[in-house]
């Protein structure tokens, strides 16, 4: 981790503003480069930047399929199935973008490539691969995307180097509790990790956590060494936006489909930050624009709601009874272990229907994750081993977030994610409504 930190932490570019030329949005307001805007936190931020009366252009920035399907076409499905206007491709301001970052001029026309450099005033690096099982070897190619970033906003012609966004995860924190608790002495239980750098033994879970680790460390090098003003937004657990899209490949929408198979929701009666896309992409329009002092923010629910009334409604609606976090983890174990050879034993055969179901159940796939996830349950006042992180330049960066008002996530959103998943397939339909159809 120290080495691949190292080696794209090296060399950074000076800015030097080019008074010969003048940029090609001359007013005073912003133009924002945001990467990844086909998932679903880069669908939110495109709509937010768009209804930006502040922001002037968004470049939507996004690799090429590999099916070849055209971005515009992505971008559009990725925006209706969240709930969002796909309409919004087609305003003046919205210019998409098909490229590679670790290439030349990121594969775009010099003309392209000119114009962005010589406009864009905000960066908000959100493209990263999700992929939970690689090594932090797979990652270099984002790693270095990130430094290819940094490299062109130093290049800027502009007087002031585009402020850098960094979209990172608290999955760098996730032995941060245990640790804490474990090793530091008059370490509370309700200790709350700082906004700031952290010992990279911490992020040693996976090859992704490890990788966003060398990210920050190389951003945090670049603001040392650089006139660059980057922040890292540690985001947090995100959940459906107004529409109750939450993509279905995450681990608790995985944990909610295994219910029924399992025969039970795990349940913890402390608290969950959950944080809705929505209000999540809100509140990144804000750190734009936050106090230079400010490096790291935790994109959380300040308040944050227990668990249990959560789970409580998604349990009634599922039909399945709240069992203990290591109860259904035991359960799904057992369900891992049953094989087809397991069952000729017991003479008991699975139905195709049982075996296509187990093939389905993401929950299998992400048993290991879970195991060390579920390492911090007994270290401090979040469920689910969530870690309690601080928030204290995040709310002074984030009106959005500040605000007194800002809605919980309750028993609606719950209802809001059940119908989605419905709605894709992820769960079945309860039978009552089956049999109206």
């Amino acid at each position: 981790m120290y080495e691949m930190a190292a080696k794209y932490s090296n060399g950074f570019p000076h800015h030097r503003t080019d008074k010969l030329v003048a940029p090609i949005d001359s007013t005073n307001r912003d133009v924002v480069l945001v990467t990844g805007t086909t998932g679903s936190l880069g669908c939110h931020l495109l709509e937010a930047i768009v209804f930006s009366p502040n922001i002037t252009r968004v470049y939507a920035f996004n690799r090429r399929a590999r099916d070849g399907t055209v971005l515009h076409a992505r971008q559009a499905v990725a925006l209706e199935e969240r709930g969002i206007d796909s309409r919004i491709l087609d305003l003046p301001k919205t210019v998409l973008l098909e490229g590679d970052l670790t290439k030349v001029n990121w594969g775009l026309s010099d003309d392209i490539f000119h114009e962005v450099q010589h406009s864009v005033t905000h960066i908000i690096h959100n493209a990263w691969p999700v992929n939970f099982v690689a090594k932090l070897s797979a990652f270099e190619p984002a790693v270095k995307s990130l430094r290819s970033l940094i490299d062109f906003a130093l290049a800027s012609p502009l007087p002031v180097a585009p402020r850098l966004l960094f979209i990172s995860s608290q999955c760098v924190l996730q032995r941060t509790s245990l640790l804490l608790y474990y090793f530091v002495s008059r370490a509370p239980k309700d200790f709350a990790i700082p906004e700031g750098p952290v010992n990279p033994s911490l992020s040693l879970t996976n090859g992704y956590s490890e990788a966003k680790w060398v990210c920050e460390q190389i951003v945090y090098t670049a603001a040392g060494q650089t006139i660059l003003d980057p922040i890292v937004v540690r985001v947090g657990q995100l959940s459906g936006g107004r529409a109750g899209a939450w993509a279905v490949d995450e681990w608790i929408p995985a944990m909610v489909q295994s219910a029924p198979h399992v025969g039970g929701l795990p349940d913890d009666s402390r608290i969950v930050d959950l944080l809705p896309l929505d209000i999540a992409a809100a509140a990144m329009l804000d750190f734009m624009h936050a106090l230079r002092m400010i490096d790291t923010v935790h994109v959380v629910h300040p308040r944050g709601v227990s668990w249990h009334s959560i789970a409580a409604t998604v349990a009634s609606e599922l039909g399945v009874p709240l069992i203990p976090v290591e109860e259904w983890l035991r359960r799904l174990q057992a369900l891992a272990a049953t094989s087809p050879a397991q069952s000729q034993k017991s003479q008991v055969s699975p139905s195709a229907k049982e075996r296509h179901t187990r093939l389905r159940l993401r929950a299998l796939r992400l048993i290991p994750f879970y195991q060390d996830f579920f390492e911090t349950l007994d270290t401090g006042r979040m469920a689910l081993g969530f870690p309690n992180v601080e928030v204290t330049q995040t709310l002074r960066a984030s009106p959005t977030l500040a605000e007194p008002t800002l809605r919980d996530v309750g028993a609606e959103d719950a209802r809001r994610w059940l119908a989605y998943w419905r709605r894709v397939g992820m769960l079945e339909r309860p039978r009552a409504l089956q049999s109206r159809l």
